[in-house]
């Protein structure tokens, strides 16, 4: 539920504009890799998997139900699915400075998913490759 709050996630409606962009993480509250990959469920009251994303992937918010996120990944072959906010991160660090972010946009590029961050501590926006970005406090 922290997602939500600190991205003021919205449901995105027909037509309307792209949702929020956030990180897949597989890790568990001390920053140790638990999951590789996470899966996305049909629904949230169905557990079928119907894709999965890697640890550190990046997806859009389509719609939130509760603590249930639907999202599509951001990559040449996208898969959708459902997943729990347990799984969400809406900040990561640069891996080249060390500095933590928060995400703006994102887009594959020559097949390269590349992030529009933006500083925490100030303005502006860049973009970067995805692979630059780690979950904060990951080991």
């Amino acid at each position: 539920m922290v997602l939500a709050v600190a991205l003021g996630v919205f449901v995105q409606g027909c037509g309307g504009p792209p949702g929020p962009v956030v990180m897949v993480s597989g890790r568990d509250d001390h920053g140790l890799l638990e999951r590789p990959a996470v899966a996305f469920q049909r629904s949230p009251d169905d557990p079928a998997v119907v894709g999965s994303a890697q640890d550190g992937a990046f997806v859009r918010v389509l719609e939130e139900r509760g603590p249930w996120f639907r999202v599509r990944t951001i990559e040449p072959r996208p898969e959708e699915g459902w997943v729990n906010d347990h799984d969400l991160r809406g900040a990561a660090t640069r891996r080249d400075r060390g500095e933590q972010v928060t995400f703006v946009d994102a887009a594959v590029r020559d097949g390269v998913v590349m992030v529009l961050v933006r500083p925490r501590s100030g303005e502006g926006t860049e973009w970067i490759p995805a692979a630059e970005l780690r979950e904060v406090g990951a080991r």
